[in-house]
């Protein structure tokens, strides 16, 4: 009898930008795509969004800080997003700052290669920065997927639930190994050499 299959677990980090308000159809494209979607807010974003909103969108509490995680622990995600991504947290991410729970989790993503997607979404005026491109391109060199930014249209929003479409097939994990796959894993594990 193969192993009981769980849904795949998408951290979604957000940001205190005006796109937030548009989250809505892509955790919906998300869950559609059987995912568990978990929001993690920036310290920015911690008194701006309704956060009872994206409670009862994703059936799950919003985390803003390492308190409300020590509360409700997250599931350990199969891959994260980043949407809207602003400007300060493109930059403090692309450099290693880990002063908060976003930023923390963020960088442990990145250090073991799971799956990420961003869509950025900087003040316009910020959009253009040369810190912010170079920040940018670092994220992308480092195997982040980065979409178009979010200005106003769905876009960004579409291409973002279609990268995490393209995890979905292989996001299907074992919640329990059968205990044939235990007995190979075990005779793999005590072979020499």
């Amino acid at each position: 009898m193969p192993g009981k299959t769980r849904s795949p677990v998408l951290h979604l980090v957000v940001c205190g930008t005006g796109p937030a308000a548009e989250l809505a159809p892509f955790i919906t494209a998300c869950q559609d795509l059987c995912w568990q979607v978990h929001v993690i807010t920036t310290p920015e974003a911690a008194g701006r969004e309704d956060h009872a909103r994206l409670a009862d969108l994703t059936h799950h509490p919003v985390r803003p800080d390492e308190r409300a995680e020590a509360l409700h622990p997250l599931p350990p995600a199969d891959a994260f997003a980043v949407a809207p991504a602003s400007f300060d947290l493109v930059n403090r991410w692309a450099y290693g700052f880990n002063d908060s729970l976003a930023l923390r989790l963020l960088n442990e993503a990145t250090a073991v290669g799971l799956p990420v997607v961003a869509v950025p979404a900087p003040e316009p005026a910020l959009a253009r920065h040369p810190a912010f491109a170079e920040s940018l391109e670092r994220l992308r060199h480092w195997g982040v997927t980065v979409t178009a930014p979010a200005v106003g249209h769905p876009g960004p929003w579409e291409a973002a639930a279609r990268v995490v479409s393209t995890w979905t097939r292989f996001a299907r994990v074992p919640a329990q190994p059968s205990p044939e796959r235990a007995r190979d894993a075990e005779d793999l594990a005590t072979q020499p050499g």
